[in-house]
C-alpha cells in the first residue's frame, strides 16, 4: 500500500490478519452512554474496538461494575482493554466500598516512595477485582502554574525529581497489581495556566526547558516500565510547530519513541477537548493522531462511529500507511501479553473483597502524614469548649475531569464528631446569597473560624468572602482542601494548613489534627510565591 495516492487497492487483510474495518475499530477506545450497553456501543464492540473508558455515568456500584466489565468482554469481538481514571483525591469514578485514597499531591507531601508504591498496588488490586485492567493514572505533570484548574492536587508537586520518583513508584505499584499504568499528559501539561478541556494551551520556553522540567518524570516512568503513555492536547514551543502533541509526530514519534525509547502503547487524551477541537475536526484529528504515532484514540461518545468510519477510509485509501496501523495494533497486542503476564504473577482477583481494611489503613496513613502546617500554629489545638464556625466552600468543579460520585463529606461533619460546639455553613456558589450571609454571621458569633476551601482562588466572589470573614476580629484558620495555592491567594491570617484532598480519611485526619491528636508532619511539595504568603 502506498501512502496518499489512493490508487493501490487494499489487500483483503492487513499484516495483522484484520480487515480495514476491524483494524480501524481496534484503534478506537470508546465511552459508554450510561450504566447499560447501548446499541451503538454494542455494535462498536462487535466491530472490534480496542478499549472502553469508564466514567461515573456508567457506574452504579461495584456489583454492577463487575457485571458490566464481564458483559463488555463477552460482547467484544477481539481483545478489549477496560480503562478508568482512578487517580485518588477528587478524580474518582467509583464510590464506596472502593477505597478513596488521598490525592497525588498528598502523597507528594509525604515524600514517601514506599507509600506511593503501596497506594498504587492497593488501588490496582481493587480495580483488578472489578474487571478493569488499565488505569489512566498517574498524572506526571508538574504543578508548574497554580492557575491551571485542571491539575492542582492531581500532581505530585512542582519538583521534576519528586514527581519522577513518586510517579515511578506509583507505576510500579499499579503494575505489580496487574494493572497497566498510564503516564500522562505527555510531554507535560504543568507549565501553562490553560486547561486543555476548554482552550488551546501553549507551553513556552522551547525544547531545552521541556527536557529540563517536564520530561524527567516521563523518563522515570519509562524506566519503570510504564505500559501506556497519554498524549496531551498542548502546543509546545520548539517541538510541535503549533500543533497539539496529540497530532504531532515530533512529539509522539521523534521525542517519545526515538529520544525517550518508549515502546509501549501511546494513547490520546479525549479527542473532544477544545485544546484539539478548536483547531480541527475530531474525526480528521483521529487520523492525524494515529499517523503521528498514537496507537489508540478516544473520540468519545457522539463521535465514535464517525471516527471509526474515517479511520477505515484512511486505511483503505492509504492515507494511513499499513505499517503504521499494523504497528499500533501490535503494540496493543503486546499490552495484552503484559497484562496476562502480570495477572499470572498476582493473586486471583476473584479472591479479594471490598472494602479492604488494610487499604483503608493505608489511606489513613497517607492522609495523616500529608497534612501540612504552612504557617502559624497558635490556634491549635482547639479546645473542646471552643465554639467553632466552619465555613466550607463546595467544589464548583472547575475542570470537567472531576465528577461527583456521591454525597460530599465536609470538614464540619468530621470536626463535629470531636467537638460539641461546631456550626457549619457550606457555600455552594456565587448565587448562594443565603449561605454567604449565614457564613458571615456564623463567623462573627464563633470563637474560632475555620475556612475550608477547594481551589477558591479561582473565583473572585469566594476570594471576597474569605477576605470579608478574615477581616473580622475572630481568630481564623484557612484549610486548603485541594491546591495549596489557596493559602497564598486567600489567606489573611497567620494560620493555614494544606490538606491536598477532601476524601473522608483526609477530613478525619484533619479533625484529629485540629484537636491535637495528630501532628501536621507534611511538607509542601510545590513552590508557592514567597511574596504572597501571609505574614
Amino acid at each position: 500500500m502506498r501512502r496518499g495516492d489512493g490508487m493501490t487497492a487494499l489487500s483483503p487483510h492487513l499484516a495483522t490478519g484484520r480487515d480495514a474495518a476491524s483494524a480501524a475499530a481496534g484503534l478506537v477506545w470508546i465511552e459508554l452512554s450510561g450504566p447499560e450497553i447501548d446499541d451503538a456501543s454494542r455494535a462498536l464492540l462487535g466491530q472490534g474496538v480496542g478499549g472502553v473508558v469508564l466514567f461515573a455515568a456508567s457506574i452504579r456500584g461495584v456489583d454492577q461494575l463487575r457485571q458490566l466489565t464481564t458483559e463488555l468482554r463477552a460482547l467484544a469481538s477481539g481483545p478489549l482493554r477496560i480503562a478508568i481514571d482512578h487517580e485518588g483525591g477528587h478524580v474518582a469514578r467509583i464510590g464506596a466500598p472502593v477505597t478513596r485514597f488521598p490525592s497525588a499531591m498528598a502523597i507528594g507531601a509525604t515524600g514517601s516512595d514506599e507509600l506511593a508504591r503501596a497506594v498504587g498496588r492497593a488501588a490496582g488490586e481493587e480495580l483488578a477485582l472489578l474487571g478493569v485492567d488499565v488505569n489512566l493514572a498517574p498524572v506526571l505533570d508538574l504543578a508548574g502554574d497554580a492557575r491551571n484548574p485542571s491539575l492542582g492536587a492531581r500532581t505530585f508537586g512542582s519538583s521534576p525529581a519528586l514527581v519522577a520518583r513518586l510517579g515511578a513508584a506509583t507505576i510500579r505499584g499499579y503494575q505489580e497489581a496487574g494493572i497497566a499504568a498510564t503516564a500522562k499528559h505527555f510531554p507535560g501539561h504543568g507549565r501553562t495556566p490553560v486547561d486543555s478541556h476548554v482552550a488551546v494551551p501553549n507551553v513556552r520556553g522551547g525544547i531545552d526547558a521541556l527536557r529540563e522540567n517536564d520530561l524527567p518524570p516521563f523518563r522515570a516512568a519509562i524506566a519503570a516500565g510504564v505500559a501506556v503513555v497519554m498524549a496531551s492536547h498542548v502546543v509546545y514551543d520548539g517541538l510541535t510547530g503549533g500543533l497539539p502533541a496529540t497530532v504531532s509526530a515530533a512529539a509522539l514519534h521523534v521525542l517519545l519513541r526515538e529520544e525517550l525509547g518508549f515502546d509501549g502503547l501511546a494513547i490520546t487524551d479525549a479527542m473532544v477537548m477544545r485544546g484539539l477541537t478548536d483547531l480541527r475536526p475530531i474525526d480528521a484529528a483521529c487520523v492525524e493522531a494515529v499517523a503521528a504515532g498514537a496507537d489508540a484514540v478516544m473520540p468519545m461518545r457522539h463521535h465514535q462511529a464517525a471516527a471509526v468510519e474515517r479511520l477505515q477510509a484512511a486505511i483503505e485509501s492509504g492515507e494511513l500507511p499499513e505499517a503504521r496501523v499494523v504497528d499500533a495494533l501490535r503494540r496493543a497486542a503486546r499490552l495484552d501479553d503484559r497484562l496476562a503476564s502480570w495477572r499470572a504473577a498476582t493473586l486471583d482477583p476473584a479472591s479479594g473483597d471490598l472494602p479492604d481494611p488494610s487499604h483503608l489503613e493505608l489511606a489513613q496513613a497517607v492522609a495523616r502524614r500529608s497534612l501540612t502546617l504552612v504557617t502559624g500554629s497558635g490556634l491549635l489545638p482547639v479546645s473542646p469548649s471552643t465554639s467553632v464556625a466552619v465555613v466550607e466552600f463546595a467544589s464548583r468543579r472547575p475542570s470537567p475531569v472531576e465528577e461527583q460520585i456521591g454525597p460530599a463529606p465536609t470538614v464540619g461533619a468530621a470536626l463535629a464528631r470531636h467537638l460539641p460546639r461546631v456550626c457549619e455553613v457550606v457555600v455552594t456558589g456565587p448565587d448562594d446569597a443565603g449561605a454567604r450571609q449565614a457564613a458571615v454571621e456564623a463567623a462573627a458569633a464563633a470563637e474560632l473560624v475555620v475556612l475550608a476551601t477547594r481551589d477558591a482562588y479561582l473565583w473572585p466572589e469566594e476570594r471576597e468572602l474569605v477576605a470579608r470573614i478574615a477581616a473580622g476580629d475572630r481568630p481564623t484558620l484557612l484549610v486548603a482542601l485541594r491546591s495549596p495555592y489557596d493559602v497564598v491567594a486567600l489567606a489573611r491570617t497567620t494560620d493555614a494548613i494544606a490538606a491536598y484532598a477532601d476524601v473522608p480519611v483526609t477530613l478525619e485526619a484533619l479533625a484529629e489534627a485540629l484537636i491535637g491528636r495528630r501532628d501536621l508532619p507534611g511538607r509542601l511539595p510545590m513552590e508557592l510565591p514567597e511574596g504572597d504568603r501571609p505574614a
